[in-house]
């Protein structure tokens, strides 16, 4: 649930007519194998997150630590899963549709393996090369308090993105995170709304924030 908030950040609005978007792609889509991936499947999910390239430094992952995990949080629109990962005193927020079965799917597939493959994809300028950063997040066993919700009817697909992309850009979770780090104050905090095949049908392309060059490969561990 969104909690009060600990510690002060500036919140950047650069696309505030635009949405950011993750994705769920499959590890054997990406053409190549990332060494974080190493004794993964290759129809393991691999959850992506565009990032400017002013912010890549955000995702270093030298003497990092990190914090991965799943919660609910209520919107007028419905129940909305956040997926919630901590690197230092970054933090970056997946906002899902909380019945989505592909969500599902790739979280029972993250959970059987115990890891996450996460794809961090940094967009320069025009014409500019982008490249990737990658990151294996551990992944908790067991029950997962959200599977309460899991076979819910689900909501109208316009509603709920309606829904996810009013708080991913209304500064909300900026404002009002807490560190998932004990003792690690938060200076960012990143937020993407989920694009699964449930809603691509329909989302206007106007509204999204996509990935313009093609991308070079940096490896970090």
């Amino acid at each position: 649930m969104i909690g009060k908030a600990m510690n002060e950040f500036q919140i950047i609005d650069m696309y505030s007519d635009l949405v950011p978007l993750g994705r769920l792609e499959q590890l054997k889509s990406l053409g190549y194998r990332p060494k974080q991936s190493i004794g993964l499947p290759q129809d393991m999910p691999v959850l992506t997150c565009p990032v400017a390239a002013h912010d890549a430094e955000c995702f270093s992952m030298k003497d990092g630590q990190l914090n991965f995990g799943f919660g609910t949080i209520q919107t007028q629109h419905g129940l909305v899963q956040s997926i919630r990962l901590q690197l230092n005193d970054v933090q970056i927020y997946w906002l899902a549709d909380m019945t989505d079965p592909e969500v599902w799917a790739a979280l029972d597939k993250w959970r059987k393996a115990g890891h996450a493959l996460i794809q961090f994809d940094v967009r320069g300028q025009t014409e500019e090369l982008g490249y990737s950063l990658f990151l294996k997040a551990g992944v908790p066993h067991g029950t997962y308090r959200n599977e309460q919700f899991r076979n819910v009817p689900a909501p109208s697909a316009q509603l709920i993105w309606d829904g996810m992309a009013t708080l991913a850009m209304s500064g909300k979770l900026q404002r009002q995170a807490e560190s998932d780090i004990e003792g690690m104050q938060l200076r960012r905090v990143f937020v993407n709304v989920l694009l699964t095949g449930r809603f691509k049908p329909w989302v206007a392309a106007d509204k999204m924030v996509e990935m313009p060059t093609p991308m070079k490969i940096v490896f970090q561990r």
